[in-house]
């Protein structure tokens, strides 16, 4: 059975020989995959995204990349990053 939603997480790490992203989330235990062709446009430079992003995804099963999770679409949001002490 597959299913997907859509959720808030953290990039982990950019992986740029495989052009896309590790992103933990709550929703998402045991990661998701983001390729960098998911990353809306204009939103990061080369759909580059860096670890401690804060990210809104849509994912979906099976995942990808040896991940359980695999994302089809990933947004930024720099509205939602931490700050220390926050």
């Amino acid at each position: 059975m597959s299913g997907g939603g859509t959720t808030f997480g953290t990039v982990v790490r950019w992986d740029d020989e495989r052009s896309g992203a590790l992103i933990e989330a709550p929703d998402l235990p045991g990661g998701c995959w983001a390729d960098a062709a998911v990353v809306e446009p204009g939103t990061s430079a080369a759909g580059e995204l860096r670890a401690g992003q804060t990210v809104e995804l849509d994912w979906a099963e099976p995942g990808a990349e040896g991940l359980p999770f695999r994302a089809l679409r990933v947004a930024p949001r720099g509205d939602l990053q931490q700050t220390v002490g926050g």
